[in-house]
C-alpha cells in the first residue's frame, strides 16, 4: 500500500515523542517506516516542512469546533490558552516545537478567521482580536517552555526571601495548572479593560 502523507506526520509526531526534538532526523523517520529518503520526501518537501506539518497537527485540537455558539469572548479565549497548554504539554518538546515551527497553512488561516469571527461577532475589531490572539498564544507558548525544561542545576537560594515570597518558590506554592490558570485571567483583565475602552459612552 503507498506511503501517505498523513502517516508520515503521525509516524513523525509517534517519534518526536519518544526521542526529542534534537534527536529527531529524517533518517530515523525512515527507518521507522520502512522506507527510503526518496519515499519520505514524496510527502514532504524537507524536514522543515515535516515538522510545520506535525506542528499542525499538534495544535488542530486547540481550534476543534465545539459546536458552542455565542459565548462570551473573554472566555472563548480562556478555553484557546487552556486548549493549547495542554495541546503542547501531550509531546514531547510540544512547546519547543510549535514555537519553531507554526505556520499559516491555507487551513490554518481558515481556522483563524473563523475563530476571530467570534470576536468581530461581539464587537471587537479584527485587527484587535488577532493581537489579542497573538498575546496569549505567545504567553502560553513561553509558559509552556518553562514547563517543559530541565530544573536548574542551582537551587534558587530563598533564605532571605519574605515569607510569603518563599512560599511561592517553595512546595507551598500553587501548581503549575493554578499559576497558569490566575496568569491567564491577569491577562483577560486587561483585555477586558481596552475593549470596554472601545464602547462608545453613552450619552447622559
Amino acid at each position: 500500500m503507498p506511503l501517505r502523507r498523513d502517516q508520515v506526520v503521525e509516524a513523525a509526531l509517534e517519534l518526536l515523542d519518544e526521542v526529542g526534538l534534537d534527536a529527531f532526523t529524517t533518517r530515523a523517520l525512515t527507518d521507522r517506516l520502512g522506507v527510503q529518503r526518496g519515499a519520505l520526501y514524496w510527502h514532504v518537501k524537507s524536514k522543515q516542512d515535516l515538522l510545520a506539518a506535525v506542528t499542525d497537527l499538534v495544535v488542530r485540537p486547540v481550534f476543534a469546533d465545539t459546536g458552542e455558539k455565542g459565548g462570551d469572548w473573554a472566555d472563548d479565549l480562556v478555553e484557546f490558552a487552556h486548549r493549547l497548554r495542554a495541546a503542547m504539554l501531550a509531546h514531547r518538546d510540544g512547546a519547543r516545537l510549535v514555537a519553531a515551527n507554526v505556520t499559516l497553512s491555507q487551513s490554518g488561516v481558515e481556522l483563524m478567521e473563523r475563530t476571530l469571527a467570534r470576536f468581530t461577532d461581539q464587537g471587537i475589531p479584527l485587527p484587535i482580536a488577532a493581537r489579542w490572539g497573538d498575546i496569549m498564544a505567545s504567553y502560553v507558548t513561553g509558559y509552556v517552555l518553562q514547563e517543559q525544561s530541565s530544573p536548574a542545576l542551582v537551587p534558587v537560594e530563598v533564605g532571605e526571601v519574605d515569607p510569603e515570597l518563599r512560599d511561592f518558590f517553595t512546595d507551598g506554592h500553587p501548581s503549575s495548572a493554578e499559576t497558569f490558570a490566575a496568569s491567564v485571567r491577569t491577562i483577560v483583565l486587561g483585555m477586558r479593560a481596552e475593549a470596554d475602552s472601545l464602547t462608545p459612552a453613552s450619552p447622559a
